[in-house]
């Protein structure tokens, strides 16, 4: 059955009406990632997207609106508005990726687009060299975001950054092709009065819009996934892999030295008489007992293949890939003598820290959970003979 007439003519798609579309998108978008601001307080990424899309919402309107204002001030400000939407979309990108991003760069782009448009608005005014220079603006920006992108996505975030550069991509493509399509004879000064081929690529914008929204919610979800899992295998106080990360990786470690029949040493070390620390000066400063033991810790390992954790209170492991008896026996004396070297330094002063450690050597059948097992026998044993130093079992050859 054939629609009547009258409603033909009111579902029908035309430049006003896809304006007021894109409108309502804006607004749309602009409120919905303002309001995951209100919730992820503190994120500078979400902050400078936020801000663009805002200023995108009032570039819209005031080139909406030019009819009932002044139109080379509303034109003007218009564009601004979208410059200031590019400039903070393209910052934030830059944040995101932990890139740096020189201030002038993006403003010189934008002066010269204000320029372009200045001059083709007042003293030479031409609505068709404005579209181009629009479109030439745009395609840039999307091409630079693209790049950053494709160039600097971090290993855990390709899938969100490579689809998100899949949209700024698709979006520099239309701009590109809106420099080769026709403008309409009688458009004059009227943006509304383009033609057709210039009505779809607005069209194709309100949609990649939309995908654009998409993919910055994308880029923010798995960044945040990746922070997350991150955050389950870090020890929150000393930055070290946690206990179960360290089995994981510990247990890979070992099967690779197998395979390559490499040796592998472990260290497991506890702090001496912790609690006397924490029961005569304060859990705050027990707790940065530990973390000048773990600089220690970290300093005496430096170029060396490892893995170090806080594998328990005051128990710390230490793998070592590729390191002999007396490679491991070396880096714990080197570790002790650190210590030794370097007291904890508290408010009250200086304090003493030592280390018991146990070491034990892969003896080829044993899984990583026996080895740390018996690296904690000779731990103990340490601790038994006196503590503040190293017993081997097996004795390292």
């Amino acid at each position: 059955m054939r629609a009547p007439p009258s409603f033909q003519r009111r579902m029908s798609l035309d430049f006003p009406t896809v304006a007021v579309l894109g409108f309502l998108l804006c607004v749309g978008i602009a409120l919905g990632f303002s309001l995951l601001l209100v919730v992820l307080r503190g994120q500078p990424v979400l902050r400078l997207w936020t801000l663009s899309l805002w200023a995108l919402t009032l570039g819209v309107t005031l080139l909406a609106l030019r009819p009932y204002l002044p139109q080379v001030p509303a034109i003007l400000a218009g564009n601004a508005a979208m410059a200031a939407c590019a400039v903070l979309l393209l910052r934030g990108m830059a944040l995101h990726l932990g890139q740096p991003l020189p201030a002038w760069r993006p403003l010189l782009l934008v002066a010269a687009f204000m320029t372009g448009i200045f001059l083709f608005l007042v003293p030479w005014p031409n609505l068709v060299v404005r579209l181009h220079v629009f479109s030439v603006f745009a395609a840039l920006i999307d091409g630079w975001i693209a790049w950053l992108l494709l160039r600097h996505a971090p290993p855990q975030q390709r899938t969100s950054c490579r689809l998100a550069a899949a949209v700024f991509l698709a979006e520099g493509l239309l701009y590109v092709v809106r420099l080769f399509l026709p403008v309409a004879a009688g458009a004059g000064e009227d943006i509304m009065r383009t033609g057709t081929p210039m009505f779809v690529t607005y069209l194709a914008g309100v949609m990649l819009e939309l995908a654009r929204c998409f993919a910055l919610v994308l880029l923010l979800v798995e960044r945040m996934l990746v922070e997350l899992r991150r955050a389950a295998r870090i020890d929150g106080l000393t930055g070290l892999l946690n206990r179960s990360a360290v089995l994981a990786d510990g247990q890979l470690q070992l099967e690779q030295a197998r395979r390559h029949g490499t040796p592998l040493a472990l260290l497991l070390l506890d702090v001496d008489h912790f609690k006397q620390v924490n029961d005569r000066w304060g859990h705050l400063a027990g707790d940065y007992v530990l973390q000048h033991f773990t600089a220690v810790l970290q300093r005496c390992a430096i170029g060396r293949v490892h893995l170090l954790s806080r594998y328990g209170g005051e128990e710390f492991l230490l793998l070592l890939p590729g390191s002999s008896g007396n490679e491991a026996t070396a880096l714990a004396d080197a570790i002790r003598h650190g210590l030794q070297q370097r007291p904890a330094l508290l408010d009250t002063g200086p304090v003493a820290v030592t280390a018991s450690i146990g070491l034990v050597l892969d003896d080829g059948r044993t899984d990583l959970s026996g080895l740390i097992a018996l690296a904690d026998t000779a731990l103990y044993r340490a601790k038994a003979e006196g503590r503040n130093r190293l017993v081997a079992v097996p004795t390292p050859a």
